[in-house]
């Protein structure tokens, strides 16, 4: 045994040690980059049929509350586990104005258009999404959103009326 020396290889000489490297500086380069140059899409061509501002807050045990922006209505609320698609929409609208160093607290649009497009998008940095490419279900939960805020806004505009 005095004799003969063994040689511990080097973890470093493992590919897969450099594959991994490799991607987590992409993936720190991808995280801390900062879009500044990068601008919305265009909007859509098409006619405005409803429209609806709405509000997002983050309520107690990671609940979403989903709230008419003018009379301040809730519209929905989503349990911690519940409303995924939103939760992921609303992660990229905030994004947004994370990246552009603006309130992530504000209002977003949500309209009808006459082309038949349900569109979310972001008054302050002129960021959408056209809901229908994300399928059936994922846009029904945000029609039924509109639906709510217009049937919340026509009992506001009622109660107000009568108190008058």
């Amino acid at each position: 045994m005095t004799g003969g020396q063994t040689t511990v290889p080097s973890p470093l000489r493992h590919p897969m040690v450099w594959v991994a490297l490799a991607m987590a500086l992409l993936w720190t380069w991808g995280v801390t980059r900062d879009d500044v140059s990068y601008t919305p899409p265009s909007p859509q061509s098409a006619s405005l049929v409803s429209a609806t501002d709405l509000r997002f807050v983050d309520g107690s045990e990671g609940q979403i509350i989903v709230l008419h922006a003018t009379t301040g209505s809730e519209l929905a609320r989503y349990a911690s586990g519940e409303g995924s698609f939103l939760r992921g929409i609303l992660r990229s609208l905030v994004r947004e104005r994370r990246v552009r160093h603006l309130e992530s607290g504000g209002a977003f649009r949500l309209a009808l258009l006459d082309n038949g497009s349900l569109v979310i998008s972001d008054p302050e940095t002129g960021y959408w999404m056209a809901l229908e490419a994300f399928g059936v279900d994922n846009r029904r939960a945000f029609a039924e959103l509109l639906d709510q805020s217009h049937h919340s806004n026509g009992i506001a505009a009622s109660n107000t009326g009568s108190a008058n």
